[in-house]
């Protein structure tokens, strides 16, 4: 389930910011159509590609928040050389793992079914993804307000969050090291290392 999933939430890792949007159900479905048609342009090469993704990815993402998120309470523990290192790897890690896999947009529909306020300011976006032929995806979405509009602080890819399986991995990967960020980062300069 999760190896179907992984192109639809690359996609959906893209988004770029919608500034004009009205509301969280507003915003993804705006955005979800502008990546849509984005990343489903036929003729766009790697690097074109990973260039969109970095730029959706910072627009649309609170990516601050969720590099923190990912490191966890390691990311108390780490230096501001570390925390800084880390950030960039991550970007770079994220880039590198998604921009290229999704060639094929054009033909995927995204659906805003409805939205539920959670406690923090936050409000869970549900949405599905439809891609001819198959059966839609459930793609959930954390979205809060922003000072210019709204940002998604996570997504939910049926039922498994992205930002708790990132965490939990690189916690596995500093604890196999030892309890220290250094192997984490480590891994992480090898995975983004071109």
């Amino acid at each position: 389930m999760l190896r179907r999933a992984l192109p639809i939430l690359g996609a959906l890792l893209i988004f770029p910011l919608s500034a004009g949007a009205s509301s969280p159900e507003a915003f993804v479905s705006e955005t979800g159509a502008r990546v849509l048609s984005s990343l489903g342009e036929e003729g766009l090469d790697s690097a074109e590609h990973a260039r969109r993704f970095r730029g959706f990815l910072n627009e649309a993402f609170d990516l601050p928040a969720i590099t923190r998120f990912v490191l966890g309470r390691y990311w108390r523990a780490a230096s501001e050389e570390e925390r800084r290192e880390f950030s960039s790897l991550f970007e770079k890690y994220l880039v590198l793992a998604y921009a290229n896999r999704f060639r094929d947009l054009g033909d995927k529909k995204l659906t805003v079914l409805r939205s539920n306020e959670l406690p923090g300011g936050q409000t869970l976006v549900l949405s599905e993804i439809e891609a001819g032929g198959s059966s839609p995806v459930k793609v959930n979405w954390r979205i809060r307000g922003a000072d210019h509009g709204f940002k998604i602080t996570d997504v939910l890819v049926e039922g498994v969050s992205m930002s708790v399986t990132q965490r939990d991995e690189f916690a596995s990967v500093i604890r196999q090291s030892g309890g220290r960020i250094a192997g984490l980062l480590r891994v992480l300069r090898k995975k983004t290392r071109r």
